[in-house]
């Protein structure tokens, strides 16, 4: 019984037989021996007659068994190939030059993506580089294939991963198969540029959209390689500078007036971030008492509800329009934080409108960002920070 389960694990091929299993000191040892005379070579794969000499006993970490540590066991060939030379012959169970199954290695992936580095080495009991290299090999051999995968729409966005001004990464996204394309270090124009100089010309020249914040870097960056995409502002950004906006004016009349006035603004921060649509009806009376005793923040409310119903709209024109319209309720009103992100909207009023008839976000990418961060804080945080790129591919792709 215990052979043929071992059998089936192993071998993928024929020309292998479980000749015993033993209980020894470093756990069960499975000797293994060929039942063929021929040899596959492990250079170039033909199968082969000749064969040279027989090398020692050799051991590869497999599954372990009834929480056992479990060990295979045989004496290799060599061969003599006219292509390659003389090389040891290649087994079904393992790659070559790799102390581990196949079947350990893709258990070792496997946790990999659901725990830290380290956890895996406390529960197989291998090294932390053993780990990395596994990971790394796996990556390098999916990034082929991943990569030459056409690009129609694509997201840009940065992501920090320690302190310090310098310790960001850009992520690239792909929104038609969601899942990341491209990480590189610093968040600037000479990143980006990296990943369409890999692309190629050809490659970017078929990008039909790009979504992204209001980065001037990546602004240039996709302006000069990639002149033919549209560029769509992520909506989860301008909808950010307008809850700053809202948020500085009410900083200024806190400390503006005192006494009763300070005390009601006092703690109502997130009562006017937030859309009245989603606003618990209990905590609408405290709103309504808010913008009654003081009027500049009511304006500013009554602004921000209205932007929201820029996104209703499905052409860029309309979308114009509206933007333009939406100036003429802050006329008087000298709310210059709003001023300053309706000025925002128009130096970069192309990329704003571009969402009306695209309907792209960056949504799914930040919410791959927020699973980038749980991963860096499972690990404790990396050193190197390519380890932690290698980590964020293996995690992101499947």
């Amino acid at each position: 019984m215990l052979s043929r389960i071992l059998t089936e694990q192993l071998f993928s091929a024929k020309g292998w037989r479980v000749v015993d299993a033993r209980r020894e000191d470093g756990g069960v040892v499975v000797d293994v021996q060929p039942s063929r005379a021929t040899a596959v070579c492990s250079g170039c794969g033909e199968t082969k007659h000749r064969v040279h000499d027989i090398k020692p006993a050799r051991l590869w970490r497999h599954l372990d068994g009834w929480n056992t540590r479990t060990l295979v066991r045989t004496e290799l060939r060599r061969v003599k190939c006219r292509h390659c030379g003389v090389r040891v012959e290649q087994v079904p169970w393992a790659r070559t030059r790799s102390r581990f199954t196949h079947s350990f290695e893709a258990e070792v992936l496997r946790r990999a993506r659901d725990t830290s580095i380290l956890g895996v080495c406390r529960q197989l009991g291998l090294h932390w580089t053993s780990v990395m290299r596994l990971i790394e090999r796996w990556v390098e051999e999916c990034a082929k294939k991943h990569f030459r995968r056409p690009l129609r729409c694509i997201g840009v966005d940065e992501i920090s991963y320690g302190r310090g001004q310098q310790k960001y990464l850009t992520i690239v996204w792909d929104h038609d198969r969601s899942r990341i394309v491209w990480i590189g270090r610093g968040r600037d124009r000479e990143t980006l540029g990296g990943f369409f100089t890999k692309l190629g010309p050809r490659r970017a020249g078929r990008l039909e959209a790009i979504t992204m914040d209001m980065a001037q870097g990546y602004i240039a960056a996709v302006t000069e390689h990639a002149p033919q995409a549209t560029i769509v502002f992520d909506r989860f950004h301008i909808e950010r500078y307008l809850t700053w906006a809202i948020d500085e004016i009410r900083k200024q009349e806190f400390w503006r007036r005192r006494g009763a006035y300070r005390k009601a603004v006092r703690g109502k921060r997130f009562l006017l971030l937030r859309k009245h649509r989603r606003l618990h009806w209990r905590r609408r009376g405290d709103l309504a008492l808010l913008l009654m005793l003081n009027q500049r923040l009511f304006r500013a409310y009554v602004a921000k509800e209205q932007f929201e119903h820029a996104w209703t709209y499905t052409t860029a024109k309309g979308m114009r329009e509206f933007i333009v319209r939406w100036r003429r309720l802050l006329n008087w009103t000298r709310l210059k934080p709003l001023i300053k992100f309706w000025e925002m909207l128009m130096r970069h009023l192309d990329g704003v409108t571009a969402w009306a008839p695209l309907r792209l976000t960056n949504a799914a990418l930040e919410g791959n960002n927020s699973r980038i961060r749980g991963l860096s804080q499972r690990a404790r945080g990396y050193r190197n920070p390519n380890n932690l790129m290698l980590v964020l591919y293996h995690a992101s792709w499947r």
